[in-house]
């Protein structure tokens, strides 16, 4: 039986150097994934502003990746809130069709303000048999609203096929179901184009003046309504070649509507656009033997492009002569190369992932003889193009943007992430500014000159008996801790326990992760880690395919981990799973084990294993799980070294938190090896050699010889069990602590390093002690009686609720992502697990809202002008991984932070205290 035409590729079989080669499928391990069928289909559909977007599995799909597109809106920001039906693991064993039906329901009478319903399978669901068309068809029995299923689970294919799945979709259930309210003379659809940073609008007035009606764009700026009556269009033009010919073709075999595929990137293709435009509205209104249309586009082209010649003479000035390295991702390839040509700016290589076979002949018509094509798009295959071409700037989408930075080159995100819109006329402008800020910023000289310390380089300096057993002690099930009732969960605060784990293995030097599970997820959680740190994230898949995900993965987990060990040499290979591989029953530990009695000339590799399915937990329960896996599998014993501690830090702390905490270790004069050790491995330096791996962090062998260490420091109470179990099995006494933010807390840290050591607290330590003191003299004006809301993981919760309380605030309420033992001590009596929704509830009426940066639209809804970001993640503020908020000179940081932002608010905070 043959596939289905949306799977169709053309031109899959070219064997031309650096040609795209479509059939080829990510593999396990090579670090080149382009992402899974369910987010093609979300990057298509989730643009439709009044639309709820419903993600019908557990937190990773929704959880990673809600809101992290720069779709623009010009009304209804309906499609902005994440909305997920969060399947937990009871969900996943007695199947989720009955929660998915109740979130329909519910979601459909909460937001009566929708037009419309797209309900997205995912991998956990799929694997699982839940039938969401079933669920559609019954449900669209009780709601109003048009109920879309999106049958697109990460495991089918990558992103490209999930873009053809969902034009599929649009073109059975969508197009075609209603007539449009005004029909103009030239009506024609933009296919491809979400006006990411705005795109779409700086193209709309030039349709304006030439009288042509944009009557549907799929789906930038969408309404669900006008996507309905796209049929009666005259023509339709693909702006993004790869994600919806398919919808052109079917729209012009149904509805005998041609197409074009056109760029509105730079001067040149904009013209060319517009001509072509004009000749087919021509032919299709006026008859070839008529100009009108093609008169209008030669008369606003003779205005507009000399106008924009005369603004980008003085940018083209300061670029002419410029090396770029292109990378676009989903942009036009060939359209930039265009662009950057009519700025003077010189390619010296460019890739090809995202483009068609027509893209890349174009492009190479276009380069230099002896431009580089880019066909390695690895980690590794990028930073190898950067070494040797050595070029003034990079051009290219969010997932270079940190390995371009690593090399010291100048960056322009021209992708899904950037603030600037670059299409049209005016986009051309703003283009070349942006160009011209990037690479003639002044800092890039300062960056390449010799650093102050090569030829003086000094090495940088590099944590209570009874927690462990009192915290496991507590009766959970007793906890007064409210848990969510509600079908959908909105908003969520939660991340994947995956990520977590990533961020564990992070701290490990030369490790490589590996994610057994859909492609997409590990596409999610780089994406999620890098916007936080500023940094690349090392981290691969296996690529479960839709035939690995039906007769076991155990093939791929092999082969991931032979071709990261082979390709990326790394120390260490950090295992994690996914709700997908955990919902099949793949048996991990077998797997790993047949690995090595297959492949024993990579013993020397240690291979580590995490079990993380989405459905258990979220960031700190992931985090926690893989740091036991660590301390259970490399630590050695053997005869204890004196004075060496193991500090094992919470997934809640800062690089620098972790950097702060080893040197106050070290000041009593003992050595401190941190499991795992972040301060050095995402605190945002430069190397002079940039790896693709991890680097930075705690070595394996010193991981080995945290078994002889004679103390186990543990921060935060989600590693209690792990710290317990070290100590079981190697007899390293463990110390707990909660928190180490505040006074009384630092006290008592300073007291067991005091007893631990046998030395005196040092006398710096007692002037930080006093200065804190002042400090927090100086600013309890600015706390007493202020309302705080919290929604954080539930460790970092417990430390920032009891520290603000300490400082006289009235914490009204302390959501927690996950309930966990410890909670219901907090010093609050609004204490509950819930979402950035529940947030929007709960936080009325309060002066301070604490939470990261995804809680910035509870902020603006509840017009709560202090926000503190913090936890993971902080996306738009600079500076995050280095908030340093433990110790005495730490908690000094946050008392002035937080009663800055109280200053800064005061007559809001006056206003809100009267209400």
């Amino acid at each position: 039986m043959a596939k289905p035409d949306y799977y169709d590729v053309e031109d899959c079989s070219t064997h031309e150097k650096g040609a795209p080669k479509f059939c080829k499928k990510s593999e396990p391990g090579e670090g080149t994934e382009r992402s899974c069928a369910y987010d093609g289909a979300r990057v298509v559909l989730m643009p439709v502003t009044d639309a709820i977007h419903l993600v019908h599995g557990p937190i990773a799909c929704a959880g990673n990746s809600w809101d992290n597109r720069g779709a623009r809106s010009s009304g209804s920001q309906l499609y902005r809130r994440g909305f997920t039906t969060e399947m937990l693991e009871n969900d996943v064993i007695f199947g989720g069709e009955k929660k998915l039906y109740k979130a329909i329901i519910d979601l459909a009478e909460r937001y009566p303000e929708a037009k419309g319903m797209f309900v997205y399978a995912t991998c956990v669901t799929a694997m699982t048999g839940d039938d969401i068309e079933s669920v559609c068809k019954a449900a669209q029995e009780k709601v109003s609203i048009p109920l879309v299923p999106v049958n697109t689970p990460g495991f089918i294919g990558d992103k490209n096929i999930g873009n053809r799945l969902a034009g599929e979709i649009l073109f059975k259930q969508v197009i075609g179901t209603a007539e449009p309210p005004t029909l103009g003379e030239y009506p024609i659809n933009l296919i491809g184009e979400y006006n990411i940073a705005g795109d779409l609008w700086g193209m709309l007035p030039l349709f304006d003046r030439l009288g042509i009606q944009i009557l549907s764009c799929f789906s930038g700026d969408a309404k669900f309504e006008e996507l309905r009556y796209a049929h009666r269009a005259k023509l339709n033009i693909i702006i993004c070649s790869k994600s919806l010919t398919n919808l052109a073709k079917k729209m012009q075999k149904t509805y005998g509507m041609p197409y074009l595929e056109e760029s509105f990137y730079g001067m040149t293709d904009i013209a060319k656009a517009l001509r072509n435009i004009a000749i087919a509205l021509d032919d299709a209104v006026n008859g070839l033997e008529k100009r009108i249309m093609q008169d209008r586009v030669e008369q606003l082209l003779e205005e507009e492009e000399a106008k924009c010649r005369e603004r980008l003479a003085p940018y083209r000035a300061r670029l002419e002569g410029k090396r770029a390295v292109l990378f676009t991702g989903g942009v036009k390839t060939w359209s930039m190369v265009n662009a950057l040509r009519e700025l003077g700016v010189e390619i010296l290589a460019a890739g090809t992932q995202n483009s068609t076979l027509e893209d890349f002949y174009r492009m190479k018509a276009l380069m230099h003889k002896d431009a580089r094509i880019i066909e390695d798009t690895s980690t590794a295959g990028l930073l190898g193009v950067m070494k040797e071409k050595m070029p003034d700037l990079i051009v290219a989408g969010g997932k270079t943007k940190f390995l371009a930075l690593k090399t010291k080159t100048p960056f322009l995100d021209i992708n899904h992430g950037r603030s600037h819109p670059y299409a049209g006329y005016e986009g051309m402008v703003t283009f070349a500014k942006q160009l011209d800020l990037t690479v003639n910023n002044p800092i890039w000289t300062l960056l390449n000159s010799p650093e102050p310390w090569e030829t003086d380089a000094t090495p940088l300096v590099n944590a209570a008996r009874s927690h462990a057993a009192t915290y496991l002690a507590e009766d959970l099930a007793a906890s007064r801790v409210a848990v969510p009732k509600k079908a959908a969960t909105v908003n969520p605060q939660k991340n994947s326990p995956a990520l977590g784990a990533t961020l564990a293995y992070l701290g490990i030097d030369q490790m490589l992760g590996l994610l057994h599970g859909a492609q997409g997820c590990s596409t999610f959680i780089r994406l999620q880690l890098s916007r936080h740190f500023k940094e690349s994230i090392a981290l691969n898949a296996t690529a479960m395919s839709e035939d690995s995900a039906i007769f076991g993965g155990w093939e791929n987990l092999k082969k991931g981990i032979g071709r990261v060990i082979e390709k990326f040499g790394p120390k260490v290979v950090g295992v994690m799973t996914s709700g997908l591989t955990e919902t099949m029953g793949d048996d991990v530990r077998s797997a790993i084990h047949q690995f090595r009695v297959e492949h024993p000339e990579h013993d020397q590799v240690p291979i580590i294993w995490a079990s993380t399915p989405d459905y258990c937990g979220s960031l700190q329960e992931g985090y926690a799980n893989t740091v036991e896996a660590i301390l259970a599998t490399l630590p050695e014993a053997g005869e204890p070294i004196p004075g060496q501690v193991n500090l094992v830090p919470g997934a809640q702390l800062t690089p620098a938190d972790v950097e702060e905490l080893k040197e106050l270790i070290e000041s009593f004069g003992l050595s401190v090896l941190c499991v795992p050790d972040i301060a050095n491995a995402l605190d945002g330096h430069i190397d002079a050699d940039v790896s693709p791996l991890s680097t930075g962090g705690i070595s394996v062998d010193k991981i080995r010889q945290a078994g002889r260490s004679i103390a186990t420091l543990y921060v935060g109470d989600s590693l209690a069990r792990a710290a317990s179990q070290l100590e079981e099995r190697l007899g390293i006494p463990a110390y707990g602590f909660t928190s180490l933010t505040g006074m009384a807390e630092t006290d008592h840290f300073m007291s067991t390093l005091s007893a631990i050591s046998g030395k005196a607290i040092p006398e710096k330590q007692q002037r930080w002690r006093s200065r804190l003191a002042d400090a927090l003299v100086d600013s309890h004006y600015q706390f007493g009686n202020k309302k705080v809301a919290i929604a954080l993981e539930a460790d970092h919760l417990k430390g920032m609720t009891r520290f603000l309380a300490g400082m006289g605030c009235q914490i009204q309420a302390a959501l927690a992502a996950t309930r966990t033992r410890g909670l219901d001590s907090l010093p609050c009596n609004n204490v509950f697990v819930g979402d950035l929704e529940d947030l929007e509830t709960a936080a009325v009426g309060a002066d301070l809202l604490v939470a990261n940066s995804n809680g910035r639209q509870a902020a603006a809804k509840l017009k709560i002008g202090a926000h503190l970001r913090t936890g993971l993640p902080v996306f738009d503020r600079l500076g995050a991984h280095q908030k340093m908020w433990v110790g005495y000179r730490g908690t000094l940081n946050l008392v002035f932070e937080v009663a800055n932002l109280f200053q800064a608010n005061a007559k809001d905070a006056q206003k809100l205290a009267h209400n």
